[in-house]
C-alpha cells in the first residue's frame, strides 16, 4: 500500500543532506540510515526542541517502487526499539534499528515511519497527529552500485534504475528550477516525469550509496533526444 506519511513528511524528503533535518520543532538525525550485511544495527536520534514532552510510535515497512509508486508494506524483517516512546521538553531519544536475515543478496529497503501521538491540553481535549517523518533504510551489499538511465518519450522522461543500489535523483531546469521527480529510485525501479513544455535540456543529479555524485545532461528537445554525461 501507499503512505501518505511520504507526502506529509515533504520537508525532511526534500532535504539536502543525511546528516539531519528539523520540522515542527523536531530534530532527527541521520535522515537516511544505510547499513550492510555486514553492520545490520544503527541507530537514530530524536532530539525535542519544543517546551512539552511529545510521544511518537514508529513502525517499519518493507519499501518498493512499481510504475513510479512507492509501495509500503508492514514488515518485521526490520526492528525498531523502541517502538513507542516520550521525549521529554529539550530532550533527546535514540531508536535503534536492526535487520532479520540480512544477507549478501540483492539490495533492501526499508522506511520506517515516526508519527506523533496526541497530547492531551489542561482543557481534556486530544489533539490529533501533528507531525509524521518517514525514513529510508537500506541493506546495501559490497560493492552495489546504482545506474540510472533515461530516455525522453512522448513528453516524458523515463528514469530506470538498472543498477543494483538505489540513487537519489534531483531534475533541474536550466540549473536553477527544480522539475518534479521521485526523490529516490530503487534498484530495478522505472518513474516517469513531465516534461516542462518550454525545457531544451534537463539536469540530472544523481548520489548513489557510496556517496559518489554524478551531473547528467538530458537533451529532451524536438529532435535531439539522448543524455550526454559529463
Amino acid at each position: 500500500m501507499t503512505w501518505r506519511a511520504l507526502l506529509i513528511a515533504a520537508a525532511l524528503v526534500a532535504a539536502p543532506s543525511v546528516a539531519g533535518a528539523q520540522t515542527g520543532g523536531i530534530q532527527v538525525a541521520p535522515v537516511m540510515v544505510n547499513l550492510s550485511p555486514e553492520h545490520t544495527i544503527d541507530s537514530i536520534r530524536l532530539r525535542n526542541g519544543r517546551s512539552r514532552p511529545v510521544a511518537f510510535e514508529v513502525e517499519a515497512y518493507a519499501w518498493s517502487q512499481v510504475n513510479g509508486q512507492d509501495q509500503l508494506i508492514p514488515t518485521t524483517e526490520l526492528i525498531v526499539a523502541p517502538g513507542v516512546f516520550e521525549v521529554a521538553a529539550n530532550g533527546d531519544q535514540i531508536v535503534r534499528l536492526g535487520v532479520r536475515g540480512a544477507s549478501s543478496g540483492g539490495e533492501r529497503a526499508y522506511r520506517i515511519l515516526l508519527r506523533e501521538l496526541p497530547s492531551q491540553e489542561q482543557s481534556g481535549i486530544a489533539l490529533g497527529f501533528t507531525l509524521e517523518m518517514s525514513l529510508p533504510v537500506f541493506i546495501t551489499p559490497r560493492g552495489a552500485q546504482a545506474n540510472v538511465t533515461t530516455r525522453a518519450e512522448n513528453g516524458r522522461l523515463i528514469l530506470t534504475n538498472t543498477g543494483t543500489s538505489f540513487a537519489q535523483i534531483s531534475l533541474m531546469q536550466d540549473a536553477q528550477q527544480r522539475v518534479p521527480s521521485p526523490r529516490y529510485l530503487l534498484a530495478g525501479a522505472s518513474a516517469d516525469v513531465e516534461i516542462p513544455a518550454d525545457a531544451s535540456a534537463l539536469q540530472l543529479i544523481a548520489t548513489t550509496a557510496t556517496g559518489q555524485h554524478s551531473e547528467r545532461t538530458i537533451h529532451v528537445g524536438p529532435t535531439d533526444q539522448h543524455a550526454s554525461v559529463r
